[in-house]
């Protein structure tokens, strides 16, 4: 399950987009990479813009 996300704009080249995705273990994102509509997204991004995606952890601290 996807608890949060968040779509920013590039402040030196507004033409580009980040979107941030936080899910609640390993296992959604799995189930996310694997359902349908994020397979049709797979099938199609690369012709409309450039994507590199992340996987990341979160940092402890304090």
């Amino acid at each position: 399950m996807v608890t949060r996300y968040d779509l920013w704009i590039d402040q030196a080249e507004p033409g580009r987009f980040v979107l941030n995705e936080l899910y609640t273990d390993a296992d959604a994102l799995a189930a996310h990479r694997a359902s349908a509509h994020f397979q049709t997204y797979l099938a199609s991004i690369n012709n409309l813009a450039e994507r590199s995606a992340f996987t990341l952890n979160p940092l402890a601290f304090g």
